[in-house]
């Protein structure tokens, strides 16, 4: 059975739904006005594993991921490079482009769907005026379009704010257009010609109203999972509920899941704050699938610290995976099943740690606690191989070899192998090689 932490219910829950059945899964993709981040990465691997562990246990999964290619931070880069802000498409292709790299780089699947914003214009105008008829939202005199939080009793109930406490920081800043101080813009009025054409005037939409769109255009009106980052709890989470439940009159979805922030010297990682390392930067100092091993080495619910020797010393981890299942081979065209993974002793083990609030650390103890016994039950190795690959979507392609550090271990390692030769105890020799091996000092013997 598989659970999760529901951000809204503040507990573990289960899935509830029988294998086989289809699961709808949407998590809040990039705005691509620049390079994405560590931040990123961690967010769409955390995913991408939750999408593969969902397929293995038999559920068809329909996987949609946003791209928000039109947006303030959008429009004011096109102004920055090309003096105009219309050409904020420009900006959104290239980092679009260099975005979908990295993933692949991460060895992420691709969602079933990624649709872009500014390709469902027309149903974003639609929802917005059935949210007018409805009483939901206004027109404001500029001919943007709000949202009325008065009409939303329980707004609020995913990130536990009281309205109360979010009026005090409201009222900061009072837009004179708003009824509420509250309330949050679906359409951003702009000067004639500017953008899009719409009943209100044109303008372009607001940021949130795009995913209760898009989620009910490839999803449905009710999703099973809704996922992403905790910085999207509130306001972009806490107004997609209110947009979709104020419309519809129904849960807009049954498991909110949210992964934890990634720090630097104890502040969130951001671009606002400039203290970010962007996926390509690290790529050039490590191999992405220690990256995303790093990633996948914390709980996703947990805040990460970032250090680059901590991912040094996962660099070490994830060579000695690749080095023990370097001689395994398989048909890559032959998926896991979940048979295959229940019979043996080790995945079964694993793979309940990963239902288990998607435990991937408490996955990897499993495996890096039976790995010494994998010498005595080689036949293991191709189901365990194949889940790592799979399921946790690492390569496990041989790292470049780096030059390995003659520590005392290694040293008489290296001593009791000789001693073993020269008894002619080759089964003691060749085990101790293997020792060696995972501890990256490999040894070829030439012929006396």
């Amino acid at each position: 059975m598989l659970t999760f932490s529901n951000t809204l219910s503040g507990k573990q829950e289960p899935l509830n739904a029988r294998p086989g059945s289809e699961i709808t899964m949407y998590v809040c993709g990039i705005t691509p006005y620049d390079y994405a981040h560590l931040g990123h990465g961690r967010v769409y691997t955390t995913f991408d594993v939750l999408y593969r562990l969902l397929t293995l246990s038999g559920y068809q999964v329909k996987y949609c991921r946003n791209y928000t290619d039109i947006d303030d931070k959008l429009i004011a880069k096109a102004e920055k490079i090309y003096g105009d802000k219309k050409q904020f498409i420009q900006v959104a292709n290239q980092y679009i482009q260099a975005y979908e790299q990295d993933m692949v780089q991460l060895n992420c699947l691709e969602p079933g769907v990624q649709p872009r914003v500014t390709d469902h214009i027309d149903q974003i105008i639609s929802f917005i005026a059935q949210l007018i008829d409805a009483g939901k939202a206004y027109v404001a005199r500029d001919g943007s379009v709000y949202y009325s939080i008065d009409t939303c009793p329980d707004y609020g109930k995913l990130s536990k704010q009281k309205l109360d406490e979010l009026l005090v920081g409201a009222r900061v800043e009072v837009d004179t257009d708003k009824k509420n101080p509250l309330d949050f813009a679906l359409w951003k009025a702009e000067p004639a010609g500017n953008f899009y054409k719409s009943p209100w005037g044109y303008g372009r939409p607001g940021w949130h109203i795009e995913c209760s769109v898009l989620a009910r255009t490839y999803l449905g009106e009710h999703i099973d999972i809704h996922a992403g980052g905790a910085d999207l709890i509130f306001p972009h989470h806490e107004n997609e509920i209110a947009q979709s439940e104020g419309l519809f009159g129904a849960p807009f979805a049954r498991l909110w899941l949210h992964n934890g922030f990634i720090q630097i010297n104890k502040e969130k990682m951001s671009k606002s704050l400039g203290n970010f390392f962007t996926l390509r930067d690290l790529f050039e100092q490590f191999d992405p699938m220690v990256i995303r091993y790093y990633l996948l080495s914390h709980h996703y619910k947990s805040p990460v610290e970032f250090a680059f020797d901590d991912v040094r010393a996962v660099a070490k981890s994830y060579a000695r995976l690749c080095r023990t299942f370097a001689d395994v081979s398989f048909d890559h065209s032959e998926p896991l099943t979940m048979d295959e993974v229940t019979m043996d002793p080790v995945t079964d083990r694993m793979v309940k740690f990963l239902a288990d609030d998607l435990n991937t650390p408490g996955m990897l103890g499993v495996l890096f606690e039976a790995l010494p016994t994998l010498y005595t039950y080689q036949h293991r190795k191709k189901t365990i191989k194949k889940f790592l690959q799979q399921v946790m979507g690492f390569s496990l392609v041989p790292l470049p070899v780096q030059e390995v550090e003659l520590t005392p271990e290694i040293t008489e390692l290296i001593m009791l192998r000789e001693q073993a030769r020269t008894r002619k105890d080759w089964k003691t020799a060749d085990e101790l090689r293997d020792r060696l091996s995972l501890l990256g000092y490999n040894i070829h013997d030439k012929k006396v």
